[in-house]
């Protein structure tokens, strides 16, 4: 996944945020012992956030201690040593996603980035095939998804026709798979499995807002660019037609985040649920407004806040 599932941090209150960083750092923990060292590096907060859910789906207690980081000795981190299962799946799923996007990548990108991906391809495909020992069913659905993703994506290319549905589909598929597997009561499978849904279109769509001026300039596929037709000079120029395509990112980020929260409140997530909620009424939010106003362009954030509505209030 790609990082943008996280803690607004301002509005978490001090025990909440340790919490947090506890787990993110068992996971960090995790993978090093699973795929090594190197493996650390592909930590992010997608993973974070999905193993504390399932931790917190569970229903067993976490249990948290101080430790000392692996990477920096000097500084303190905490350590979850109970659910080792929720780590476990996690870190095998980033594994198997870091392989997978890399795929994506050499497939999508221009010549001189294609290259540096390429250069990753042994380590990837080293720690995929750890993970897919663990977790063979997980490997063949996010292949499928990728196989799927290509087809819709060289569909559009070829056809010209946008269906913005289409190409969100593959995602928004795999991530209702994996959210339905964190389930640990039958009556919490249906919710997660939605839940999962939305925010993998939610996650596709952000991702192709966040990148849009950047695949405009490295020729890259990108369902906004194609869909209203854009080159890198209206992305120069902030011509009508790109603002155009942000404002129909960002209504279609609202609606599968809106979706996406009917179903996660129907969650149960006992002492995490503040943590959860963070994330999913501000973090989401505060995402989706650094994608459409990244802060170098910070001079202009005001002024355009006034035409594009992120559901975010001016901190």
């Amino acid at each position: 996944m790609f990082g943008y599932i996280r803690i607004y941090k301002p509005q978490l209150k001090i025990c909440e945020y340790e919490t947090y960083r506890a787990v993110y750092c068992t996971l960090c923990r995790h993978l090093g012992k699973q795929m090594g060292i190197p493996a650390r590096l592909l930590l992010n907060y997608d993973y974070t956030f999905m193993a504390m859910l399932m931790i917190a789906l569970s229903g067993e207690k976490p249990c948290f201690e101080q430790g000392r980081c692996v990477v920096n000795p000097l500084k303190k981190c905490g350590n979850c040593p109970t659910n080792a299962q929720a780590f476990q799946y996690t870190s095998a799923l980033t594994g198997i996603m870091f392989y997978y996007k890399l795929k994506d990548s050499i497939a999508d990108s221009s010549a001189g980035r294609r290259l540096l991906w390429r250069t990753l391809q042994p380590y990837a495909s080293h720690v995929r095939k750890k993970a897919a020992r663990l977790y063979p069913e997980e490997d063949a659905m996010v292949s499928q998804y990728i196989t799927r993703q290509f087809e819709a994506e060289n569909r559009a290319r070829e056809s010209g026709e946008i269906i913005i549905d289409e190409l969100c589909q593959p995602t928004a598929d795999v991530l209702s798979a994996f959210a339905e597997r964190l389930a640990h009561k039958e009556s919490d499978r249906v919710i997660l499995k939605h839940f999962g849904y939305f925010m993998g279109r939610w996650i596709y769509m952000i991702d192709a807002l966040d990148d849009l001026d950047r695949d405009l300039k490295d020729g890259s596929f990108n369902p906004l660019a194609l869909r209203f037709g854009l080159t890198p000079d209206d992305a120069e120029g902030k011509t009508e037609r790109w603002e155009q395509a942000r404002i129909f990112g960002n209504d279609s980020l609202n609606s599968s985040a809106a979706e996406a929260v009917k179903y996660f409140e129907l969650l149960d997530l006992g002492e995490f649920k503040p943590i959860a909620d963070n994330v999913m009424y501000l973090g989401l939010s505060d995402a989706q407004k650094n994608a459409l106003f990244p802060p170098v362009k910070k001079r202009r954030r005001n002024s355009d806040k006034n035409q594009i509505n992120t559901g975010v209030e001016e901190k």
